[in-house]
């Protein structure tokens, strides 16, 4: 009896992961993550920093299903009129290149741990609505996420890794 006790008080003051029981993965998703690195790779293994090498980014997720995401290479040039209704041709496609940003709606599948993406606006217009969106998450804890997604050229994958912000 006096070890029931003392497992019942223990319980109570020791975190869950103490008894091997953990938080669910859209808990543990909740909050902001900044941009470590986002790679694509080839089948061959090859990989490639999507927005070069030290790339800025960060992703939100909330309680009640929503997300943002912007991401950008750090070279991204200024613009020498300082209006982007009168870039270059050459500074607008180094923008769009070099930068992403999108919003909308997520839920999570805790079996598979796919993120299922429901997308409202993107700079990538060509993402918005589009159902294949999804997220396979190989690493989330309280300090990393990471997930991969099949890239836009065939024979790659988009390798994505976060911190938790602090």
């Amino acid at each position: 009896m006096a070890n029931l006790f003392v497992v019942a008080m223990l319980s109570l003051v020791l975190p869950d992961r103490a008894f091997g029981q953990q938080k669910p993965l859209k808990d543990l998703l909740v909050g902001t993550w900044l941009q470590v690195s986002v790679d694509v790779t080839s089948n061959d293994g090859t990989r490639r920093g999507l927005f070069g090498e030290n790339p800025k980014g960060i992703v939100i997720y909330t309680k009640d299903g929503y997300f943002s995401l912007m991401q950008a290479r750090t070279d991204l040039p200024k613009l020498a009129s300082g209006r982007p209704t009168t870039a270059t041709p050459d500074e607008a496609k180094a923008i769009v290149v070099g930068s992403i940003a999108y919003f909308g709606r997520y839920s999570l599948d805790e079996a598979s741990k796919v993120l299922n993406l429901d997308i409202q606006a993107s700079t990538f217009a060509n993402q918005v609505g589009d159902s294949t969106e999804k997220r396979t998450i190989t690493s989330l804890n309280d300090s990393e996420l990471r997930f991969t997604r099949p890239g836009l050229l065939p024979g790659t994958t988009l390798d994505v890794l976060f911190k938790r912000a602090k």
